[in-house]
């Protein structure tokens, strides 16, 4: 007797529900897959190019801190100067412009008990001493003249590249009058707001190129600058996109450009889309933005589905 009990099968129209659900779940589980896979795609386009604008927006900012009061300029594509003051500056989205400063030295200033260059000019030893000998009690200008060989990379060598600004009450001073305006500094070969630094006496005098007016132009306080900096715009391209390159280790006062052979360059940011600034009440504020490529496209391709991001600093000295 054959107790095995008997197996039953799927019927045909069983199996057709089967499949048909199968498909179902199928089309809707590759629909949410393919999205997901989409949305990932842009959000680390989004989160790239954020980063990068982010991190090159920091490092315009770091260094506009530093700034010499005044000094800030900006110049357009052939070359011409604008003063950055109270009435303020954008720049164009289709005609992008650099931007240009003076920074003191705050490195050698900062890093130990006793600063580099103490700031102080003592006025009457100065003038007493006759000549181009500036006394500047409380220094270590031999510790400055390392960090600025250090950190120049050799290009500014030493101190006798740096660069002296006296001021009174922010108001820097040219020749027989106090000056607030960029166009002393050296950008147009005018340098008459700047002492040239020549040579060092011990640790605590400087010797300058050009000789002391008598009571006239220093003064108790000054600040030491041995670069300028500045933002270029490069490799415009058709579409208005462009690269941002940050200029150092140069010296207007000393007839050496942003734009000469001896000046270092780095790029900080591409494919930017616009970079604006403005200043009013000595307060620097600028605009950045940038766009990055969505996996498989190109950002110079017009009909590529970019990403941009804008990032915007104000600083506040």
């Amino acid at each position: 007797m054959n107790l095995t009990p008997k197996k039953k099968a799927f019927t045909l129209l069983e199996v057709i529900f089967v499949i048909v659900i199968l498909g179902i779940v199928a089309s809707i589980g590759s629909s949410i897959i393919v999205q997901l896979y989409e949305n990932y795609i842009v959000q680390r386009a989004m989160h790239r190019v954020s980063l990068k604008t982010e991190l090159a927006a920091n490092q315009i900012m770091t260094r506009l801190m530093y700034r010499i009061d005044s000094s800030v300029i900006t110049r357009d594509v052939d070359g011409n100067i604008t003063v950055l003051g109270d009435v303020g500056y954008n720049t164009s989205d289709q005609t992008p412009e650099s931007i240009e400063w003076i920074v003191y030295d705050n490195d050698s200033f900062s890093s130990k008990a006793r600063p580099g260059w103490s700031g102080y000019c003592d006025t009457n030893a100065t003038l007493a001493a006759g000549g181009n000998t500036i006394s500047t009690p409380g220094s270590a200008l031999t510790f400055t003249n390392t960090v600025i060989g250090n950190l120049s990379a050799g290009n500014a060598k030493d101190i006798t590249n740096s660069a002296l600004l006296f001021s009174v009450g922010g108001a820097h001073i040219s020749g027989n009058s106090f000056s607030q305006k960029a166009a002393c500094y050296g950008y147009n070969g005018d340098a008459s707001c700047i002492h040239q630094i020549a040579g060092r006496v011990g640790t605590t005098a400087l010797t300058t190129d050009n000789a002391i007016a008598t009571g006239i132009n220093i003064s108790p306080h000054y600040k030491l600058a041995w670069t300028a900096y500045a933002i270029v715009p490069v490799n415009i391209r058709s579409n208005k996109l462009f690269d941002l390159e940050l200029r150092y280790n140069y010296q207007p006062w000393d007839g050496i450009q942003y734009d000469n052979a001896q000046t270092s360059s780095a790029t900080l940011i591409k494919n930017v889309t616009s970079f604006k600034f403005s200043e009013q009440g000595g307060t620097v504020r600028f605009k950045l933005c940038a766009t990055e490529q969505i996996a498989g496209q190109k950002v110079d391709d017009p009909n590529a589905q970019n990403v941009s991001i804008c990032k915007e600093k104000v600083v506040i000295r």
